[in-house]
C-alpha cells in the first residue's frame, strides 16, 4: 500500500513563469492553505491594534476571506467550480471553523466560546473571552460575525449599541458579509435599503475597518472556450490580498493557474482612496494585459511542477499557528499523512469529513461510519510505517 495524491489534484502543476514569479517587499503573500490564511489574516490583525497608529483602531474590524469550501476542500488553490455547490448549513459551520480559528490565533479561550444565529437565514456570531496569551491590545472579550448578510444589520447594530461590542476593550470583527452595498463590482440595488435607512446601514458598516483580504476576480473569458477547445483570450482568475495596517496598503494581485500555480503579476491601489475596498474591475484587467499571456489560464493549465503535496510535505508543522483539520483540505491531509505526522490521537478527533479526505489519500474506502474510517485509517498507518521499517 503507497500513498498517492488524491484524485483532485491527478492533474500536473504549471511553474510560474520566472518573470512573474517573483515578489516585493510591498506585496502581500498568496496563501497556500486556509491555516495560512488565517494565521495571515490574525497577524494584520494584530499589527492593526498595535501599531504605532492605532489610534486609528476603535475596535471594529472586517475581513474578507476565501472559505475552505466546495472546490477549495480538495485544494484551497483549485479556481474550477464544482457542479454541485454545498449547502448553506455546511458552509456555514465551515466560517464558524475559521472563526475559532482566527480567535485561537487572537489568543482568545475558545472553549468557552458560545455561538448565537443572527437570524433565521443569515450568518452567525461567536464571542469568546481572551485568554492569558491575548494578542490584541486592551480586548477583554472578541466577537466574530461570519457570513453576515443585510437581515443580520439590526442584531449587529443591538450588539454594538446596548452591549458596546465593536470597542477596544470588546472588539467585532465582521468576516466575509455578504450584503451588496451598490455601485461598481456589486448589483445596482443596494441591500441596505433607500434613504436615511440606507444612510444609517452605510455608516454603521463603514464604521468597520479592513484589516486583511483575500478575495478571487474572475477577468475576461477565463475559462471560455473556442471551437478548438483551446481558452479563449487572455483572461485569467486573479486572487487579491490585502494585509496592511494602513489605508494606503496596496492590493497584490496574483494571476492564479487552473492547476494550482500562481504569479504576482502587480499590486494595485484600493478603488478609493482610504477605503480599502477592492481595486476597480478594469485595472486588474489591465494588468493581466500587461502581462500577456503568461498570466493567463490560457498558458497556466498543465505543466511539469511538483504537486501541491510534494511542497506542503515539506513544510508539514512549519505555520507556527492553529492546526485545524476540519479546515484543511484534502492535500494538506495526504501532506501530513507522508510526512509521518499524523498520529493515532490525531485521528481519533477527526470528523467525517476529514476521515473521507484522509481515505482518499490513503486509496482507501471511504464507506461506512466514522468510527470505521478511523479505525481503517489508523491500520494503513500502522501497516505503512511496519513496512517502512522492513
Amino acid at each position: 500500500m503507497s500513498l498517492r495524491a488524491p484524485r483532485a489534484r491527478a492533474r500536473a502543476r504549471a511553474r510560474a513563469p520566472p518573470a512573474l514569479a517573483s515578489s516585493s517587499s510591498s506585496s502581500s503573500p498568496i496563501p497556500q492553505t486556509a491555516s495560512a490564511m488565517l494565521a495571515s489574516a490574525s497577524a494584520s490583525l494584530i499589527a492593526l491594534a498595535s501599531s504605532a497608529s492605532a489610534s486609528t483602531y476603535t475596535g471594529r474590524l472586517s475581513m474578507s476571506l476565501l472559505l475552505p469550501i466546495e472546490q477549495r476542500r480538495s485544494d484551497f488553490t483549485q479556481t474550477e467550480a464544482i457542479d454541485y455547490p454545498e449547502s448553506d448549513t455546511r458552509i456555514l459551520q465551515t466560517a464558524v471553523d475559521c472563526a475559532n480559528v482566527l480567535l485561537q490565533n487572537l489568543g482568545c479561550d475558545t472553549a468557552e466560546a458560545s455561538l448565537k444565529r443572527l437570524s433565521e437565514d443569515g450568518g452567525a456570531i461567536v464571542f469568546a473571552p481572551v485568554g492569558a496569551k491575548s494578542k490584541v491590545p486592551g480586548a477583554q472579550r472578541i466577537a466574530v460575525a461570519v457570513l453576515p448578510n443585510a437581515d443580520d444589520l439590526p442584531a449587529l447594530k443591538r450588539y454594538a449599541e446596548n452591549d458596546q461590542w465593536g470597542t477596544k476593550t470588546k472588539p467585532m470583527i465582521l468576516v466575509t458579509p455578504q450584503w451588496n452595498p451598490g455601485g461598481e463590482g456589486y448589483n445596482v440595488v443596494s441591500d441596505f435599503g433607500f434613504g436615511p435607512w440606507r444612510a444609517a446601514n452605510e455608516k454603521f458598516v463603514d464604521s468597520f475597518s479592513l484589516a486583511y483580504a483575500l478575495v478571487e476576480r474572475r477577468i475576461g473569458a477565463a475559462s471560455t472556450l473556442d471551437a478548438t477547445g483551446d481558452n479563449m483570450g487572455r483572461g485569467g482568475v486573479a486572487r487579491l490580498v490585502f494585509g496592511g495596517s494602513t489605508s494606503n496598503e496596496p492590493w497584490s494581485v496574483w494571476a492564479m493557474g487552473g492547476d494550482g500555480s500562481s504569479a504576482l503579476i502587480g499590486t494595485l491601489a484600493s478603488s478609493v482612496a482610504g477605503n480599502n475596498k477592492p481595486p476597480p474591475y478594469a485595472e486588474i484587467e489591465q494588468l493581466f494585459r500587461d502581462a500577456g499571456t503568461a498570466a493567463s489560464l490560457r498558458t497556466r493549465r498543465s505543466g511539469q511542477a511538483r504537486s501541491l503535496e510534494d511542497k506542503l510535505e515539506e513544510k508539514v508543522g512549519e505555520s507556527g499557528s492553529v492546526a485545524d483539520w476540519s479546515l484543511m483540505s484534502t492535500a494538506e491531509v495526504a501532506a501530513a499523512l507522508r510526512a509521518g505526522t499524523v498520529t493515532s490521537g490525531d485521528v481519533a478527533s477527526w470528523n467525517k469529513d476529514v476521515c473521507r479526505r484522509a481515505c482518499d489519500a490513503l486509496d482507501l474506502s471511504s464507506a461506512g461510519k466514522v468510527e470505521a474510517l478511523r479505525e481503517r485509517i489508523v491500520a494503513a498507518m500502522e501497516k505503512e510505517t511496519s513496512e517502512a521499517k522492513k
